[in-house]
C-alpha cells in the first residue's frame, strides 16, 4: 500500500481540476499516517478525484501483476498458494472458497497452474457475461453412473472465488458487467478504499461476491485468513462475529493489525501465527487470546514456510 500511496501522490494532482486539489492535499498528507484507507474516509474524495484514483491503481496493480506473472511463466517465481492448495480440503474433490479483496488476478493464475478450476461467476475469456450458475456447472468434469441407473455429477479440484471489490478483468459494457482477459478502453470494474466502496459496491457483479462470499464465511466450520488486517467494513459484519462465535480460525501474517490484534484476543478458538521483529529471538510468534509463544528460528506465518513446516512435515 506504501508503494501504491507513492504512485498515486505522485499522479493524481496531474490530472484533477484545480478545484480538487485542496481535497487532494488533505488526502494526500494523510496517506502516510493514516493509509490510503482511513484517508478516503477521513477525507471523502470528489468523483474526478475517486476516478483518478481508480485508473492510476489499476495501471499499478496490472503492472505489478504483470511483472509476477512474467517471472511464474520463465519459471523463476511460483505463487506461494499453489503450494497450499493440495491441503486445503481432506474430501475429493477439493473445494476451496475464497474471499479476496485485491483487484490482480494472481489466485487465479495460481489456481489454474496447478490444474484446478475456477469459479469465478464470470463465464467467457474475451467478451464474457457474469453468469453464477453456468460458472459453477463448468466445474463439473463428468458424470458416474450408480446403482439403478442412478447418475452422479463428478466435480474437478477446484475454487469458488469471490471478488467484492472487483476485478483488473472486469468490465463495463453498456448496462451489462462482463470479463475480457483482453483488456477494455475503460478503467476496470473496481471499488476504491474509503467511501468509494458504499457509492459503487451495490451492483452487480459486486453485489453477487458480497453476498455468496458473506455466505460462505457464515456456512464455514473453519476460516484460514493470510495476510488480512481486518479493516473492511464489507467483510466485517460477517467475519468478526464468526470469529467471536468459536469458529476455528487460523490468521498468518507478518504482523497484526490494531483491529486484528482485537478479534484474535476475543475469539477463543482463533490462532494468529505472526513475524517475531526481535532480532535475537527471531521465529514466529503464536498468539492466541492473550498468550503468546515463541517458536524459534520458524517462519510459519509466511504460507510458503507454514505449508512446508507444518502441513508437510
Amino acid at each position: 500500500m506504501s508503494a501504491l500511496a507513492t504512485e498515486l501522490t505522485s499522479k493524481v494532482p496531474l490530472v484533477i481540476p484545480d478545484s480538487d486539489k485542496a481535497t487532494w492535499a488533505a488526502i494526500e498528507a494523510a496517506l502516510v499516517s493514516d493509509g490510503l484507507e482511513s484517508a478516503l474516509l477521513k477525507h471523502p474524495p470528489t468523483d474526478a478525484i475517486e476516478m483518478a484514483i481508480i485508473h492510476f491503481t489499476a495501471a499499478f496493480v496490472h503492472s505489478k501483476e504483470q511483472e509476477v506473472i512474467t517471472e511464474c511463466v520463465i519459471g523463476t517465481r511460483k505463487l506461494k498458494i499453489a503450494s497450499l492448495l493440495p491441503h486445503i480440503s481432506a474430501v475429493t474433490p477439493k473445494i476451496a472458497r475464497i474471499i479476496t479483496t485485491n483487484y490482480d488476478r494472481l489466485i487465479e493464475f495460481a489456481t489454474e497452474s496447478e490444474g484446478w478450476g475456477v469459479d469465478s461467476m464470470m463465464v467467457g475469456r474475451y467478451w464474457g457475461k457474469h453468469n453464477p450458475d453456468l460458472s459453477n456447472k463448468l466445474m463439473i468434469k463428468g458424470v458416474s453412473s450408480g446403482n439403478k441407473g442412478a447418475t452422479r455429477l463428478i466435480y474437478r479440484n477446484h475454487i469458488k472465488l469471490f471478488k467484492p471489490h472487483g476485478s483488473l478483468d472486469w468490465f463495463m459494457s453498456g448496462d451489462t458487467p462482463m470479463t475480457s482477459s483482453m483488456g477494455f478502453p475503460s478503467d476496470p470494474l473496481i471499488i476504491t478504499p474509503g467511501v468509494g466502496k458504499y457509492k459503487r459496491g451495490y451492483g452487480q457483479p459486486f453485489d453477487a461476491h458480497r453476498e455468496r462470499g458473506n455466505a460462505a464465511i457464515d456456512n464455514a466450520s473453519s476460516i484460514l485468513c493470510i495476510g488480512y488486517g481486518f479493516n473492511d467494513d464489507h467483510l466485517q459484519t460477517h467475519l468478526s462475529p464468526k470469529l467471536k462465535s468459536g469458529t476455528k480460525a487460523l490468521l498468518l501474517t507478518h504482523s497484526l493489525s490494531p483491529k486484528a490484534q482485537a478479534v484474535v484476543s476475543q475469539s477463543e478458538n482463533c490462532i494468529a501465527l505472526v513475524n517475531s521483529t526481535d532480532v535475537k529471538n527471531p521465529g514466529t510468534i503464536v498468539i492466541r487470546g492473550m498468550s503468546k509463544i515463541l517458536i524459534p528460528n520458524v517462519g510459519w506465518w509466511d504460507v510458503e514456510n507454514f505449508v512446508k513446516g507444518v502441513l508437510t512435515s
